[in-house]
């Protein structure tokens, strides 16, 4: 629910950029969000034959860096993110409808219980953008069950909302992505997000590398670059299997 509430706060600064550019103007009339592609077949893991890696830390340290990013793209301070298994609206955050999509957007190792090494990044960018990286590593079959449990939640998640915690409504669509075949085996969706008339975009990819599972997502108030998303995604594969180079 991290990305879900830092999405509102994002819309929040474009709000009150636009007030102020327009001279305290009315605010637009919430618009209608589009209509997304298709999603894609859902898709089966590879085998996994490493051993997983057990290390949260030694994960993060696999994570892409500022130096992969686009530039002006900053880190935030690292905050906790919801425990293994826990919801949002188990954790008192504002509900979502359905209550399954309240871990949509949320790091992969947040959504399950048995991640056995996880983390995360946060980086905000330039003109309200920001760029989510999480990294979760599993047992071979739990990595498959992980991988197809998150598609479902993406194909059971097309329409959802949500509200903020002064109660303004958050709206949310899922639609397809075309990406480039990346690591062991890959998917994408994106996600338009909606409120007081702003709308905001984001690209996201999940990718097997081994026994992990990366989740890559770029979000913007305009609609991203889908070469910014599979670069990016490209470059966090070769990072997990220890290439060097950007």
């Amino acid at each position: 629910m991290d990305r879900v509430i830092r999405a509102r706060g994002l819309l929040l600064a474009v709000a009150s950029t636009a007030l102020v550019s327009g001279c305290g103007s009315a605010q637009p009339d919430t618009p209608e969000l589009p209509e997304l592609p298709p999603l894609g077949s859902v898709l089966v893991a590879a085998a996994v034959t490493a051993a997983p890696e057990s290390d949260s830390n030694r994960l993060r340290g696999l994570l892409l860096d500022e130096a992969n990013l686009p530039p002006n793209f900053t880190a935030l301070p690292p905050r906790a993110d919801l425990p293994q298994g826990v919801t949002a609206s188990a954790s008192g955050a504002s509900p979502t409808n359905p209550a399954e999509c309240a871990v949509l957007l949320t790091p992969l190792g947040a959504q399950r219980h048995d991640a056995l090494a996880q983390a995360s990044i946060h980086y905000a960018g330039p003109s309200f953008s920001s760029i989510d990286i999480d990294a979760a590593s599993y047992s071979g079959e739990a990595l498959a069950d992980a991988f197809s449990e998150a598609q479902a939640i993406v194909r059971r998640c097309a329409r959802y909302s949500g509200a903020d915690d002064s109660d303004t409504r958050v709206d949310y669509r899922v639609g397809g992505l075309a990406q480039p075949p990346a690591g062991d085996a890959s998917t994408a969706f994106q996600v338009r997000t909606s409120s007081d008339g702003l709308i905001l975009g984001s690209s996201v990819a999940i990718v097997q590398v081994g026994s992990t599972l990366a989740q890559v997502a770029v979000t913007a108030p305009e609609s991203v670059d889908p070469g910014v998303l599979s670069a990016l995604t490209a470059a966090q594969v070769r990072r997990l299997r220890g290439v060097a180079g950007p």
